[in-house]
């Protein structure tokens, strides 16, 4: 990503990892009925951090991808020129 698309997506980006944080611990709660264990707990055992630390890095990482490449198709779209290093379309 160049340094201006950076600088200037960097208020989206961390929007998008705070929803996602958010969507994660939504997600954990939905699906195992109690809250994500916290770090800061003693008594939480490394084998149930790991699990939580995958689904909220997981989900992180696709909000903000996502974001990312809506950016990237609107400069695209209303440039014509694709922001980046062009890829072999696979």
């Amino acid at each position: 990503m160049s340094k201006f698309l950076s600088a200037a997506a960097f208020p989206g980006i961390l929007l998008s990892g705070i929803l996602g944080q958010k969507v994660a611990k939504r997600l954990w709660s939905q699906l195992l009925g109690s809250p994500p264990p916290d770090t800061a707990q003693e008594d939480v055992r490394w084998v149930q951090l790991v699990p939580a630390a995958i689904v909220e890095g997981t989900v992180y990482q696709l909000s903000r991808m996502l974001f990312d490449r809506g950016v990237r198709r609107a400069i695209a779209k209303s440039t014509g020129a694709w922001p980046g290093e062009p890829g072999e379309g696979q």
